[in-house]
């Protein structure tokens, strides 16, 4: 019995122990121990929830008034989600104006930086031209191309100071301050003057080359001559006369006989009558002959030939290289016989007709 005893203290003393230390544990691993407990407390709840019946609410009134407010509810909640809906759309395009208006801005500003780049540089480029065309006038207008010699080519019946001073350019003067029409126009005023170049030979030299005129025929008028081009421009009035033919039998009123004026056009017309007979004289060699031509009758032109004493009715300018063939065989058959020799006549039936002086 006393073993027994003893073997169950033993066992109690063991127990005890166990407990004891079950206790410790208890203690010290008293974070361990709730997580092992949790779950079977939850599921002792999961069952309770289970197992708990719904109470059913006999009552129609407030089934209905639940449906409406399920329905209300239901209403309320898709209106929610078409406000969020809305406010989502609404937010993307805000977003998408947003990015369109930070997009044209940068565009903005790059076009700004652009635009200031291209005045910057229109500014830099126009200063630079700027500096050296101001630079550039200042060397032109420097002493350096004032003019120091001026020189006239194709001048023969006007002298080279005449021409120079017509011109109006003064020694010293710069070169690139003459203005060739204004020199052009100066020295135009001169009769005999037909054209006019003006070149500047740099850097301090001018140069005048000229067209003259020349005097083909003569007007007699008050004891004097007037001397006249081809184009019946009036060059000089002179009392001395060349050898040149003298017009007689024009039209021209006395007070348009000035230095400088034209024939009338009557008197032009048959001036250009009267060259082509000078013409067809030079290429018969009797040119020099002619003293004097008579246009007042432009079916019958008269010319004089003083030398050998005979007046020639040439009639008008058909035919003028037979005529002068004519008047070539009458001369030479009557040499220093005054007369007048008519070849304004039927030259195939007649031929021509010499007529002596008596």
């Amino acid at each position: 019995m006393a073993k027994k005893t003893k073997e169950n203290n033993k066992k109690r003393n063991t127990k005890d122990k166990s407990t004891l230390d079950l206790d410790n544990e208890i203690i010290i691993g008293i974070k361990t121990l709730p997580e092992v407990e949790a779950p079977k407390k939850s599921k002792s709840k999961k069952k309770q929830v289970k197992k708990q019946k719904p109470k059913i609410n006999y009552n129609t009134k407030n089934v209905k008034k639940s449906k409406g407010n399920r329905k209300n509810k239901i209403k309320s909640n898709e209106n929610e989600v078409e406000f969020e809906l809305k406010l989502g759309i609404e937010d993307e395009e805000i977003k998408k104006k947003n990015l369109k208006g930070k997009k044209k801005n940068l565009k903005q500003q790059e076009l700004a930086r652009k635009k200031r780049k291209i005045a910057f540089r229109i500014i830099k480029y126009t200063t630079l031209v700027a500096i050296l065309i101001g630079g550039g006038i200042y060397f032109l207008l420097s002493p350096f191309f004032n003019v120091t010699e001026i020189n006239v080519v194709g001048n023969e019946r006007i002298t080279k100071e005449e021409i120079i001073s017509l011109s109006n350019i003064n020694l010293n003067e710069n070169t690139f301050k003459i203005q060739g029409n204004k020199v052009q126009q100066n020295i135009k005023q001169n009769a005999y003057i037909e054209k006019v170049s003006v070149k500047r030979k740099l850097p301090n030299k001018i140069e005048i080359v000229v067209e003259e005129r020349k005097p083909t025929f003569m007007l007699s008028f008050a004891n004097a001559y007037i001397y006249l081009n081809n184009q019946g421009y009036m060059l000089e009035v002179s009392k001395t006369a060349i050898n040149i033919p003298i017009i007689t039998g024009f039209l021209t009123k006395e007070e348009d006989l000035h230095v400088g004026n034209r024939l009338c056009s009557e008197d032009l017309q048959r001036l250009g009558q009267a060259l082509q007979i000078m013409k067809s004289a030079k290429s018969n060699g009797i040119e020099n002959l002619i003293t004097k031509i008579n246009i007042e009758n432009k079916q019958n032109y008269i010319l004089e030939l003083k030398s050998e004493k005979k007046t020639v009715y040439i009639g008008d300018t058909s035919n003028l290289s037979t005529k002068m063939l004519y008047v070539i065989s009458i001369i030479n058959e009557n040499k220093n016989v005054e007369g007048e020799i008519f070849v304004n006549t039927d030259l195939n039936s007649k031929g021509a007709v010499f007529r002596k002086k008596i």
